[in-house]
């Protein structure tokens, strides 16, 4: 079936090519374009690597044209092989303004889809630099990215003055908006603007001589960018911006500053990566003081597994389509399969045994050519055929399937929403005989969290409440089986929100919420969600299970922002709670009976800050 494609123009220079390019090029340059592709329901660009992100949501604000490139009957599948290849031409490390950068990279997908990119966005570079201004420029981005394969058919001026501060400013402010790196500064009352209007801001002073400098460039990038909104990174070239260098008195490079609330904190000079990574750590750990919970030693809590827990069993497959094809229609009756949909069903089944030998032996995995080309039609299909009590060998197919990060990245862009259907069946349908699907479901939930995309897109705006509404209806289950796998879910939707607040943003990529996962969940959903855990706890006497809630708990309570679910499960006295689990001996373990302490403490000192600050 076509999909449609489109490219995002974006303008970096935020309209100043626009009003400022006639005056210093001497011709009209309506922008300075940055495109991505919109294909599959993600927006592809190159920055610090091959980046995607829900179309409209990147850091370069809306677009100023959405231009439609046509469609292309290329399968999504063979484009994620293409991308796979791309990622080796477009690393970070190898991006450069002028040769290698967003548009070359829009083009070569765009080619390969519809073959065919507007000629007026990659042919900027070279019109820009065959205008004398352009040459005048040309030693400085060559300074900042290497030496550039544009033809120079211009000859540079003979004596021209020195780019302005204002074409210097602009031009930094380009590359880094182009890069996804830390931008430059070279206008003085600009930077003191910056460092008097931020909380925390590390200052890297540079100049295109020094051979250290390009060594820590990359590093200060990365650390700084990885910090998000806590801390402010800034570069000066203090070969550009000389008046800078003399008002800061920066003797050598590199050299980096440190500002608190405007005054400077402290600095050192010299590559050295350690020291730089300490002093931005202590910069925010002083502008953003500790969380109680970070004073607390919780050493049974720290030593819980960050890793999400999973069914990647491959060990049933025969029985599992045996027992599949006990329930569908004989040939020749009414809604049987075609010839065609039984041979697909055979090559799903050789697919997942070629996958599990894979595995076995560490060997190539099969391709996704092999697993054809209807595999997921197909399924579809069976699940909509199937009564709900007989679905479970079709579910547990799909469980199977996830655990591929292709199969995964199709059903996140799924736009039948099976993924969401399936978890609003578990409530709906909740029948003796519906057990063994509601629990494929469960595990089909679980192994979401195998994959960054799937599991964030299982907490996504699309889906959240559909999980929400799946863990809630299962954690009281009369049978075992279904509240230890709802047990399961709860500890990976809590460790993904914990690793989410740990980072501050949500920086798994590819990311689909685009933000602070914590935030775009909500309060409310999270404490719904601790409300039913509670509850489960209360009534739970298996210890594993306990484990696994209470671990949950921690996950979701351990440095939350607003204290909500610690109130909230005060009130609801989780902590009485524990504590008559551990006297009635329903946790026994040493490490079980030390987690449920902590997280007593959690709560404890949480309820006390908020009462405190409020």
């Amino acid at each position: 079936m076509p999909t449609r494609v489109q490219v995002y123009l974006y303008d970096l220079s935020q309209g100043m090519a626009r009003t400022m390019s006639l005056g210093l090029t001497g011709r009209q340059i309506d922008g300075i374009w940055h495109t991505s592709v919109i294909i599959f329901g993600r927006e592809w660009w190159f920055g610090q690597g091959v980046m995607n992100a829900i179309p409209g949501t990147t850091m370069h604000g809306n677009p100023v044209e959405k231009i439609d490139m046509g469609e292309t009957e290329i399968p999504e599948e063979v484009f994620m092989e293409f991308i796979d290849n791309m990622r080796e031409t477009y690393t970070a490390d190898s991006y450069h303004l002028l040769d290698n950068n967003c548009n070359n990279f829009s083009s070569d997908v765009c080619n390969f889809l519809v073959g065919r990119f507007p000629d007026y966005i990659t042919n900027l570079p070279a019109d820009f630099l065959n205008t004398p201004f352009g040459q005048m420029m040309r030693p400085m981005i060559e300074n900042m990215f290497g030496p550039s394969r544009v033809a120079q058919n211009t000859p540079p001026p003979i004596q021209s003055a020195p780019p302005s501060l204002q074409s210097q400013q602009l031009l930094s402010s380009i590359s880094g908006a182009a890069s996804g790196t830390v931008p430059f500064m070279t206008d003085l009352s600009q930077l003191q603007q910056s460092i008097q209007n931020s909380t925390a801001v590390v200052v890297y002073f540079t100049s295109a001589t020094c051979p250290p400098c390009r060594v820590i460039a990359p590093i200060f990038d990365e650390i700084v960018l990885s910090k998000g909104k806590e801390i402010v990174g800034i570069k000066v070239d203090i070969g550009i911006a000389q008046a800078i260098g003399r008002v800061f008195e920066v003797r050598s490079t590199p050299t980096f500053m440190f500002f608190l609330r405007g005054t400077k904190f402290s600095q050192f000079s010299g590559a050295n990566q350690a020291e730089l990574r300490s002093s931005i750590d202590l910069l925010i750990y002083s502008a953003h003081p500790a969380h109680p919970h970070a004073l607390l030693s919780l050493t049974q809590y720290k030593g819980l597994s960050g890793t999400p827990i999973l069914f990647p069993s491959l060990d049933s497959i025969d029985p599992i389509f045996a027992k599949l094809k006990t329930f569908l229609p004989v040939a020749g009756a009414e809604n049987a399969l075609s010839e065609a949909e039984v041979k697909q069903l055979d090559k799903i089944q050789a697919w997942l045994h070629k996958r599990n030998t894979a595995k076995k032996t560490e060997s190539a995995e099969p391709s996704m050519g092999e697993l054809g080309a209807t595999w997921k039609p197909l399924l579809g299909k069976l699940l909509n055929m199937l009564p709900y009590e007989n679905q479970f060998p079709a579910l547990d197919i799909v469980r199977m399937l996830i655990l591929h990060n292709r199969v995964a990245e199709v059903y996140t862009k799924d736009g039948n929403l099976t993924i969401v259907n399936l978890f609003h069946n578990v409530a709906s349908k909740d029948s003796e005989g519906s057990k063994p699907s509601a629990l494929m479901t469960l595990r089909i939930a679980c192994n979401a969290f195998s994959t960054p995309l799937l599991g964030t897109y299982v907490l996504s705006s699309t889906a959240r409440d559909a999980t929400k509404q799946l863990l809630v209806t299962t954690l009281l289950s009369p049978a075992v089986q279904q509240r230890q796998t709802a047990a399961s879910l709860a500890f990976d939707i809590s460790v993904k929100v914990a690793q989410s607040r740990a980072q501050k943003t949500d920086t798994v990529t590819p990311t689909v919420s685009g933000g602070p996962l914590e935030h775009h969940l909500g309060e409310d959903w999270i404490v719904e969600c601790l409300s039913a855990i509670g509850a489960a706890i209360e009534k739970e006497q298996a210890e594993e299970i306990i484990h696994r809630l209470v671990a949950s708990v921690g996950n979701f309570l351990y440095q939350e922002e607003t204290h909500a679910g610690a109130v909230l499960l005060s009130i609801l006295g989780l902590g009485e709670t524990l504590e008559s689990k551990i006297k009635a001996h329903a946790v026994k373990s040493a490490n079980v009976v030390g987690l449920c302490r902590e997280v007593q403490e959690m709560i404890r000192t949480a309820v006390a800050e908020n009462e405190r600050s409020s």
